[in-house]
């Protein structure tokens, strides 16, 4: 749902009283506004890519899915007016549906202040650069900051990641060209094979799963992050609602407590939980801004989640 134009407009100044929203299981949900005050997002440096960058960023896989492209357009335009600075996309989220309007979002603000990741699930390295020009047109972009080689799913993927003529090698050629900054990589399932490709291969960023079920089953949070801060590597934390499983009908904890305990695990630069209404991003933003949990409140969250009892790919079925 849109806000009105006066409650957006209130909601952004800080004077409108918290707004009143409602999932998809019909539970309300109070999404507390930003106090409309820039600063008060705390930032972090991404890894070796030395950008300082708030610690919320947006997840733009649901946008592309919006039948309205005005209400995705406005959630972008929201999360920029309210701080955020990270985009995450990706050609394969809706037919390149989410870049477009993510491109549409963002075109008036400057560039440099920005940065927008993309993706590609290519691995032959000519089909990734013809991807890559496609996903530059749809966004409108010169460059973008960061291409993720996404989803690398076995020992077997990771050879044919640096294979001759693969994706990496491709990837590193656009980037000496300045079609983009940074290469990164993501990653939904083993973080043992994650931590196998970051060992190959100098990636500047990883996008990896990051909520409270995590540390029951094959744990990022556990066998991933000593890695990347070894490495100094930048950790975007997404599966922040574990694909809504967190977020549904029984939920035992509240979405802002999700987004405060992703961003308070070791080594994780900033959080992108994807929203698909201006009330969503502004439940998650005013989260954001809250102090962090401490260890003890950390493992009263894990403990209160409790354990899937799925397999792991039903649960991280989207990004």
């Amino acid at each position: 749902m849109l806000l009105p134009r006066r409650d957006f407009l209130l909601a952004a100044s800080g004077l409108l009283l918290p707004l009143a929203a409602r999932r998809q299981d019909g539970e309300p949900v109070l999404a507390a506004p930003c106090n409309g005050e820039l600063d008060d997002l705390p930032q972090r440096v991404l890894g070796k890519t030395g950008r300082t960058l708030p610690i919320l960023g947006l997840g733009c896989f649901p946008l592309g899915g919006l039948e309205d492209e005005d209400a995705a357009v406005a959630v972008v335009r929201r999360a920029l007016e309210s701080g955020a600075r990270y985009f995450d996309t990706a050609p394969s989220y809706h037919d390149g549906a989410s870049e477009r309007r993510v491109g549409k979002g963002l075109k008036e603000h400057a560039r440099d202040e920005l940065y927008v990741a993309t993706k590609t699930l290519e691995r032959d390295g000519d089909k990734a650069l013809h991807e890559l020009e496609r996903s530059l047109e749809r966004l409108g972009m010169e460059y973008v900051d960061c291409v993720q080689v996404h989803e690398v799913r076995s020992d077997e993927d990771v050879e044919t990641l640096f294979a001759k003529g693969g994706v990496v090698e491709a990837l590193e050629s656009a980037r000496e060209k300045k079609k983009l900054r940074f290469v990164g990589i993501t990653a939904h399932k083993d973080p043992a094979v994650l931590v196998k490709a970051c060992e190959r291969h100098d990636f500047a960023t990883a996008l990896v799963p990051i909520n409270p079920l995590d540390p029951k089953h094959a744990s990022f949070v556990k066998e991933f992050l000593p890695t990347a801060r070894a490495k100094e590597l930048g950790v975007i934390a997404m599966k922040i609602y574990a694909g809504g499983a967190l977020v549904g009908e029984g939920r035992k904890v509240q979405p802002g407590e999700l987004v405060r305990w992703a961003l308070a695990q070791d080594g994780v630069t900033l959080a992108i939980p994807g929203a698909d209404t201006v009330p969503y991003w502004d439940e998650a933003r005013y989260a954001a801004a809250q102090p962090l949990p401490n260890e003890k409140e950390q493992a009263r969250i894990v403990e209160a989640v409790g354990a899937h009892q799925g397999k792991k790919s039903e649960w991280y079925k989207r990004d």
